[in-house]
């Protein structure tokens, strides 16, 4: 768990430090504007009270989004590691299908098999085409993920590339659920395009 909030703060530097410099700016004006013959002191005073801003602000969202992330991995049983803070969350699968067998054959079972799965759910289906699947997915965080699936087949091979992102696409933390939704979905993913040689869906 100490991974991930590391690595959430390490995600939030770049907001948090914006956010230190415009505190930083906006005291020192005031202060200077008060007092212009201390504006040595008054830069430094200001400089420090943004730098102790910057650090609450870090360690309130690395805390918050480590919270919401810890939910998310003990609802799917999954471990929390620093992986969970990357957005988007990828993946690739490669298995064997009998020649002939269709990227639409394979989104279709990969539809039907995640419309069983319990959690997460599905909440709108966007698209549905040939070798291409984006599915909208509510998340125990309570931020709504965006899961696109491409298949593409090769001879005797498909290959799987699986997207999992925020709906709200500015969002550089999510709490985990971008990657609890690809995390809990692959497994049933990966099962759904692999065909006996006999072309019927493995158990």
């Amino acid at each position: 768990m100490l991974s991930y909030w590391l690595a959430t703060v390490r995600r939030s530097a770049v907001p948090t430090v914006l956010t230190a410099v415009v505190v930083s700016g906006a005291m020192a004006g005031v202060l200077v504007a008060e007092d212009a013959s201390a504006w040595a002191g008054s830069l430094l005073q200001a400089t420090l009270f943004g730098l102790a801003a910057g650090a609450v602000l870090a360690v309130a969202i690395a805390t918050s989004n480590t919270w919401n992330a810890r939910r998310a991995a003990a609802r799917h049983g999954l471990p929390l590691t620093a992986e969970a803070a990357v957005v988007p969350c990828t993946a690739e699968i490669r298995v064997p299908v009998p020649t002939g067998t269709t990227p639409y054959q394979l989104t279709d079972s990969v539809l039907y098999a995640l419309k069983k799965v319990p959690a997460p759910r599905i909440d709108e289906v966007e698209e549905f085409t040939h070798g291409k699947l984006t599915v909208v997915c509510g998340s125990s965080s309570g931020s709504p993920v965006r899961l696109h699936i491409s298949i593409v087949t090769d001879r005797n091979i498909a290959m799987v590339t699986m997207d999992s992102r925020p709906v709200t696409s500015w969002k550089r933390l999510d709490g985990g659920a971008s990657w609890s939704v690809l995390s809990a979905f692959e497994p049933h993913v990966s099962k759904a395009v692999r065909y006996d040689t006999d072309g019927t869906n493995a158990d």
